[in-house]
């Protein structure tokens, strides 16, 4: 089988995309960690852990230095594992390094409906790092990606830029962000190059509502909503991604969410615990009917 089917074979298991929707690199569409897809991956202007490498590298300057890991099984068995770090850069700046790696496992290839033609593996590959840094209540970040993807017998390899800008209102009640993913170029797949997914995003995360203890001050109750508008070329896909998360006691966090325009997934749950500096984040995706079995998405982690 020609390498350049098998690509639209693997963006088709992984998405069931429309013919306008399709391109290779799937897996940099996939939000990589647990509280984002259970929050309708509405993160951009929320993000605010190590996993802001791949979100908003700005948000990497409002947090605090961490490591992260995330485990995803994700449509026809393909698992994803994400490995990202914050470390500090003097007072007002910070760096990130993130490493995505994906396997399929065995794929079916076909070269005509009901005619199975034997099995293939398609490996993908991100390794990144960013720096963020803040001015004020703005903050600035850029990420530099090497990409590499294996599918068959066929190899290649390429790079992409990630840009974002976050703004805090007073008390940081309001944060706005806006990022641009997948700027960059791959090299030929055998035949052609693998047509990244740009993406322009840009929303909103509010915390309107808040109830603190009397004496010191600690939160009882926290209320989070998320709002972001994203566009994803080729094709100018346009999604809402909209979430609510409910924090409690600075114990637990519950949260929903909803993706709009999306074939493969319309409403996400999830769930987050805390111990001291640990976190531990689930998020439980309910695929569209046509696909078998829902989504786990697992992350942990640890700030100091």
């Amino acid at each position: 089988m020609r390498p350049l089917l098998l690509v639209i074979v693997l963006s088709l298991i992984l998405v069931r995309a429309s013919a306008a929707q399709e391109s290779g690199m799937t897996f940099l569409r996939i939000g990589v960690d647990a509280a984002a897809s259970a929050m309708g991956d509405a993160r951009v202007a929320a993000t605010s852990n190590a996993f802001a490498t791949y979100w908003n590298p700005a948000g990497l300057a409002a947090a605090e230095s961490g490591l992260a890991v995330s485990h995803r099984l994700w449509v026809g068995g393909v698992r994803v594992y994400d490995v990202a770090a914050r470390l500090p850069s003097g007072q007002r700046g910070a760096w990130g390094l993130a490493v995505t790696a994906t396997d399929s496992g065995d794929l079916e290839a076909r070269e005509k409906p009901g005619e199975p033609a034997g099995t293939f593996k398609a490996q993908f590959l991100s390794v990144g790092a960013s720096y963020s840094r803040m001015v004020g209540p703005l903050r600035a970040g850029i990420t530099a990606k090497y990409l590499r993807e294996r599918i068959y017998e066929a190899n290649a390899s390429g790079y992409a830029f990630d840009a974002g800008l976050q703004l805090d209102l007073p008390r940081r009640l309001v944060t706005f962000g806006a990022t641009l993913r997948n700027i960059g170029k791959m090299s030929r797949l055998q035949y052609q190059p693998t047509e990244l997914p740009q993406t322009l995003a840009a929303g909103a995360a509010l915390h309107p509502f808040r109830i603190v203890a009397s004496q010191d001050g600690a939160s009882l109750l926290d209320l989070e909503l998320t709002v972001e508008v994203s566009v994803i070329t080729p094709g100018s896909v346009t999604r809402m991604h909209t979430g609510v998360g409910v924090t409690i006691l600075d114990l637990a966090t519950v949260r929903v969410g909803h993706i709009s325009n999306d074939e493969l997934r319309t409403l996400t749950f999830g769930l987050g615990l805390y111990w001291e500096q640990l976190i531990f984040d689930y998020a439980y995706i309910p695929f569209a009917i046509g696909f078998e079995g829902p989504g786990h998405v697992l992350s942990l982690s640890y700030a100091w």
